[in-house]
């Protein structure tokens, strides 16, 4: 199998398929900026369908659903799939349709309102002795989940230059911060991004204290 790692702007699906039982659900959407493209066969009774708001559909295309195991002697009815949709503009909601038939749907919710400017800031609550300190934003403090918004952490320590996703898909952008997970870092960048499935803003940032 060939594979090609491509850069642009997509939205990443991951959903599962039961064929035999006729189900699916589609676990998360998420925007991305790369995917990785294969000659893998898709399978053709399974689609993934793209509308906008007003229900008019924007994209269609059937999907490589994976098994764990191919072999006759140990079946697996439920199958992976993990796809990168095209974002086309004004995509508003994902459906996961088996011959034809809508399984899943994906709808993306309406974002709580973002800070005046900026972002919000945020800091490391609990003792600053402990390991594992909870990630603290004042300003949405009590936030409630709303369906179709979640809620991703990067982290980036002051020895290294890449961003590392310690939380991701979360109903809120509450989060633990472990610091062994930063051997010999004294301060690092913190951000949590807020996305609908197919958009995505950063609504905090600043720098903690690691020591």
């Amino acid at each position: 199998m060939k594979t090609e790692i491509k850069t642009g702007s997509f939205v990443h699906v991951v959903a599962t398929i039961n064929k035999t039982a006729g189900d699916g659900k589609i676990m998360y959407v998420n925007p991305s900026i790369s995917t990785v493209a294969s000659d893998a066969a898709t399978d053709d009774e399974v689609e993934l369908v793209a509308y906008d708001a007003n229900g008019q559909e924007v994209y269609r295309n059937p999907v490589v659903v994976r098994r764990s195991s191919a072999e006759p002697d140990r079946p697996n009815d439920v199958g992976l799939i993990q796809a990168d949709l095209p974002r086309v503009a004004g995509m508003k909601s994902v459906s996961l349709q088996l011959k034809g038939k809508e399984v899943s749907r994906y709808e993306a919710g309406a974002a709580p309102p973002k800070p005046a400017a900026g972002a919000f800031g945020l800091e490391l609550g609990g003792a600053a002795a402990a390991s594992r300190r909870p990630l603290k934003i004042n300003q949405l403090a009590g936030l409630q989940p709303v369906a179709g918004v979640t809620y991703s952490v990067q982290v980036r320590p002051d020895n290294k230059s890449t961003w590392d996703t310690i939380a991701v898909s979360r109903p809120t952008p509450e989060v633990d911060v472990d610091r062994n997970q930063f051997a010999g870092a004294k301060r690092a960048e913190v951000r949590v991004l807020r996305t609908s499935g197919f958009d995505e803003e950063i609504i905090a940032e600043d720098t903690v204290d690691l020591k």
